[in-house]
């Protein structure tokens, strides 16, 4: 998310009053005394107001509207941020700028006003109007805080495309999804923080016949009973059900991963009954494997892709055919 950190009221002050200070002095200087200091006093005061009420005015627009954002960013920013408590922040700023427009208004109307004999009296107008200002924007220094640290938690967040086909890998620690990923996808994933977990996503795409498929791998998020998952863990699996077209289970039928077997079955039940989509399951490591654990494995994951070094299944064909049913759904 592309949002933009708001300077400190110190520093968005200084700022500010450089920049009037510069345009003031680029006017041309008039003859006429009054003219002269109500041209140059009212420039400052447009330009300093502009240059807040613009800044905060960016912050208002840039902020994701969450009645219109997708759900499964929705879920995602909730699960971040206190929402509430920055929108708060964020009502804050749109009244004080409001605030700040009035005044400007009525100052710049007293310079306006001001006869032949009150040219002196144009300076402290503007002034005035400096340290109105300065009381308003510091006021809204603890928001400003609040709000930074909700863009910088925003700007971290992965960039998902929620629009495409997508799948979901899930399975236990160290089954090989990772492996997988790189095998469907020919290339390294990008690899982006996210809200739910202490670890990474892996976030790749795989073109078939020109569909470009998404498929995201989720360590320490699908690779545990849901049962076990804390609160923010399960708002996380929220936020992918509403993403996910389709889950790739990976399994290890060596239990080289330290999970039997059983274990892996009872994970894969679990995530099945929470998403309800179609769920594929992988046994991988068919390499590895001997022939008694891939039928074991078989009998508890049936229908399954076989996958292995060198030992490419259809899954790439069958994920094909999940993306482009998304696709023509959505047409």
């Amino acid at each position: 998310m592309n949002l933009i950190i708001l300077p400190r009221s110190k520093e968005l002050l200084d700022i500010a009053f450089r920049r009037a200070r510069k345009e003031a002095a680029m006017l041309k200087s008039e003859r006429n005394r009054l003219k002269d200091a109500k041209g140059k006093n009212i420039r400052r005061i447009e330009s300093s107001s502009n240059y807040i009420n613009k800044a905060i005015q960016s912050v208002l627009e840039d902020f994701p509207d969450m009645t219109k954002v997708n759900p499964f960013y929705k879920e995602l920013i909730e699960s971040t941020i206190d929402i509430n408590k920055t929108l708060k922040a964020l009502g804050q700023m749109s009244a004080t700028k409001k605030v700040i427009w009035k005044l400007r208004k009525q100052h710049i109307m007293k310079i306006k006003e001001l006869k032949k004999y009150e040219a002196q009296n144009a300076t402290p107008i503007a002034k005035q109007f400096y340290g109105r200002l300065s009381s308003l924007i510091k006021k809204l220094d603890k928001n400003i805080e609040a709000y930074n640290k909700v863009a910088k938690k925003l700007k971290e967040l992965p960039h998902i495309k929620a629009d495409l086909p997508t799948i979901i890998i899930a399975g236990y620690p160290n089954t090989g999804k990772s492996t997988i990923m790189g095998r469907l996808t020919k290339s390294q994933p990008k690899v982006a923080s996210y809200a739910f977990t202490t670890q990474k996503l892996g976030i790749g795409y795989l073109l078939h016949n020109y569909l470009k498929i998404q498929l995201i791998d989720t360590p320490g998020l699908l690779d545990r009973p849901i049962s076990k998952m804390n609160r923010i863990e399960k708002k996380g699996i929220a936020a992918f059900r509403h993403l996910a077209d389709a889950i790739i289970f990976v399994v290890d039928p060596t239990m080289e991963c330290g999970f039997p077997l059983e274990k892996q079955a009872s994970l894969f039940k679990e995530i099945k009954k929470e998403f309800k989509v179609e769920t594929i399951p992988v046994i991988n490591k068919a390499d590895l494997a001997t022939e008694e654990e891939i039928e074991k494995a078989k009998k508890l994951f049936e229908k399954a892709f076989i996958e292995g070094k060198e030992i490419e299944s259809d899954l790439k064909e069958e994920i094909g055919k999940i993306g482009k049913k998304k696709a023509l759904h959505s047409l």
